[in-house]
């Protein structure tokens, strides 16, 4: 078993777009204005939900939630120098984590306030 989505709250789809999009370089999958924005990962889904519109039926079944969650997408062990100028770049205040000889985590927030985590598979044992 695996996951297949992560599902974080934002509330300013717009942002989340421009940050998600731009800043990351996230390919979006689908998008419903005011509603949500769905990203493809290599082999999962990022699901970004507008909290209040989120709630409501529609095209997907409600959720409910709040920004404030936290997400840890893979990269490469050596790709981490590079992802922490990039991350820089866009403006955004990095915490960078050793976790011994497994690797080194990239901690930042998103727009909308979310923990995100870039880090090797490693870090919990996984084959790079």
């Amino acid at each position: 078993m695996r996951a297949l989505e992560t599902c974080l709250y934002v509330d300013d789809l717009d942002r989340a777009e421009a940050f998600y999009s731009g800043v990351l370089g996230l390919p979006l999958y689908s998008k419903v204005a005011e509603r949500h924005l769905f990203y493809r990962l290599e082999e999962s889904m990022l699901l970004l939900f507008h909290p209040q519109a989120s709630a409501q039926p529609g095209d997907v079944p409600p959720h409910a939630g709040k920004p404030g969650g936290h997400a840890c997408f893979a990269v490469a062990r050596e790709e981490t120098d590079a992802w922490q100028a990039r991350l820089e770049a866009g403006g955004l205040t990095i915490t960078r984590y050793a976790w011994g000889d497994r690797g080194e985590s990239l901690y930042f927030h998103d727009p909308a306030g979310n923990v995100l985590e870039l880090a090797p598979a490693s870090i919990w044992g996984f084959p790079a």
